[in-house]
């Protein structure tokens, strides 16, 4: 990946990386104590596709300001439109993992002039129950061998918890502040947004693409039915679990290509 640069962005200094020029814009946000390596086996894919792609730190994770001030789902998705503001970006396809994707339905709810498209990864926000147990880990634990577990649990296969992966979280995590601003985050609710909508009844108001991995055991899939509605598009993907862009990059990023080609 690129190295990455800094930038000012409402106020915080965030962290990110863009791949790509002259294209459509994507917006790749990740989860819950991720950074934008989540999207290492996905950016430079859908960059060689035609698009510019930006990965950024959401304020608290990664490399990027550990002021999340309230820390609610409405400020991460604040910071997303502040970053695409300090950037150029005036609209985008947003690429959103876990927490991100609840983001990216805030910021598409805000300012849905500004959002092509969406691809929610494993999202948080739509009504199934959300391994607690893991998130109160991830936020308290710094320690290599503690925190594998809790990793392994975000996969299907445990071998893609690497000493590069655990040993970039440790750093990460080990920045005073960061637990607290961790715990901030997860205090925060998923389910609505600031004009009263559910997230849920975001999605399909700008063509949605949801993608889970079938071993997701953070966020389950959906029942069959559940979420159908006009202008959302499901798929689940075998042998993955929640980082299912890692798990099954493959066949993330042909199902990714297809939609944003439209």
């Amino acid at each position: 990946m690129t190295q990455a640069q800094f930038i000012d962005a409402g106020g915080r200094r965030l962290r990110h990386v863009i791949l790509g020029e002259d294209g459509e814009a994507v917006v790749l946000v990740h989860g819950f104590a991720g950074s934008l390596e989540s999207w290492e086996a996905n950016q430079s894919a859908l960059a060689k596709e035609g698009y510019t792609v930006a990965a950024l730190d959401l304020p608290g994770h990664g490399e990027s300001s550990l002021d999340v001030g309230s820390g609610s789902l409405d400020e991460l998705a604040g910071s997303v439109l502040a970053y695409m503001d300090a950037v150029g970006i005036q609209r985008a396809h947003l690429v959103g993992h876990s927490m991100g994707a609840a983001a990216c339905l805030v910021v598409a709810d805000r300012e849905p002039a500004r959002v092509r498209s969406l691809v929610l990864a494993g999202p948080a926000g739509l009504g199934q129950k959300i391994n607690a147990d893991v998130i109160r880990g991830l936020i308290v634990v710094n320690d290599r061998d503690a925190l594998a577990p809790l990793l392994q649990a975000l996969f299907a296969d445990p071998s893609h918890v690497t000493d590069e992966l655990l040993g970039r979280l440790v750093a990460h995590k080990r920045r005073a502040g960061a637990t607290e601003a961790l715990a901030k985050i997860a205090s925060s609710r998923y389910a609505g947004t600031p004009s009263g909508r559910q997230l849920r009844d975001v999605a399909g108001t700008v063509p949605t693409l949801m993608i889970w991995g079938v071993d997701d055991r953070m966020i389950p899939a959906p029942a069959p039915g559940d979420i159908v509605r006009p202008g959302v598009l499901i798929r689940v993907l075998p042998r993955a679990g929640h980082m299912v862009q890692v798990e099954a990059a493959d066949a993330f990023n042909d199902l990714v290509a297809d939609f944003l080609r439209g």
